[in-house]
């Protein structure tokens, strides 16, 4: 079963080892999110898992990927950049 966690700005959405499946961004509609990018560890200094990608804020307002089914043995760190609101809803599921 995945935990949801919803994250408002940069940061860990999990630590401990876990499985990431999935990974969800709305914005604001008008800002673009810039150098997303998410990593296997608990600051942007562990091993990036899901390479750095830009999203347009008007691409219907939601990106993201599903069925991802990636080992995290540290935890989850989120970092990106947007001038605008950003929700990022990430599932894990412990491992």
């Amino acid at each position: 079963m995945n935990i949801p966690i919803k994250l408002t700005a940069s940061g860990i959405a999990y630590t401990g080892p876990c499985e990431l499946n999935v990974f969800l961004l709305g914005c604001d509609g008008v800002n673009d999110v810039t150098d997303f990018t998410i990593f296997d560890g608990t600051s942007a200094t562990g091993k990036e898992i899901v390479p750095t990608a830009d999203y347009e804020a008007d691409y219907k307002g939601l990106n993201g990927a599903t069925e991802l089914h990636l080992a995290c043995w540290s935890g989850v760190y989120i970092e990106y950049t947007c001038a605008g609101s950003v929700e990022v809803t990430v599932g894990v599921r412990p491992l």
